[in-house]
């Protein structure tokens, strides 16, 4: 069977590099006091950004692949193992910056610390799902599921990015940070509701 044709790479392009763009001017908006600082909140936003978008394109990989005109899953997979790195470097950057491998830890001392430094099972999070988009052939269909821990990871890093995270706290940031969180919930509800219509007419 012949390959698809490529389509609307372009776009792919365009995505990228708008990409760097909001993450180079979301750090740009405070000033840095050390160099690990910057560091820190580059690995952050584009981490951030990254677990976004896949986790969003995991919910149309048959229409992005029907527009590009090539299997989406590595376009998707890039932006996964893209989020990793970005979130281990921030993450290490922290540590680092922290003299102690103890900010990998999570925190369950109270319920607003555990929130606050909600980075921390955040990243295992991702890192658990990077891992299963891996072994997928492996562990089969029940990837899908653990993939799901995406959306708990994103919610758990906005929340932790509000309460502590110095971008953040402008209120321009704040509100594309809430639509982008609350758009991901929605798209997850309503995908899953479609999941159990179709599978209720099947059955019929």
């Amino acid at each position: 069977m012949a390959s698809r044709k490529a389509k609307n790479t372009w776009i792919l392009v365009l995505s990228a590099v708008l990409a760097v763009g909001l993450v180079a001017l979301v750090v740009s908006l405070d000033s840095v006091a050390a160099p690990i600082d910057g560091v820190i909140r580059v690995g952050a936003v584009l981490g951030y950004l990254t677990v976004f978008l896949a986790a969003l394109s995991s919910n149309f990989m048959r229409e992005l692949t029907r527009f590009f005109g090539r299997p989406f899953v590595t376009v998707h997979h890039l932006a996964s193992r893209t989020a990793l790195v970005a979130l281990t470097v921030h993450a290490t950057g922290v540590a680092w910056r922290s003299g102690t491998l103890a900010t990998f830890i999570p925190e369950f001392s109270s319920m607003r610390l555990f929130f606050a430094l909600g980075g921390r099972p955040a990243f295992w999070l991702i890192a658990v799902t990077s891992t299963t988009a891996v072994l997928r052939a492996t562990i089969g269909k029940s990837w899908k599921t653990i993939h799901w821990l995406n959306y708990v990871a994103f919610v758990l890093g906005t929340v932790h990015a509000w309460l502590i995270g110095a971008n953040f706290q402008h209120m321009g940031v704040r509100i594309v940070s809430g639509v982008m969180a609350a758009t991901l919930v929605v798209v997850f509800v309503l995908k899953r509701l479609q999941d159990a219509q179709r599978r209720r007419k099947r059955g019929r």
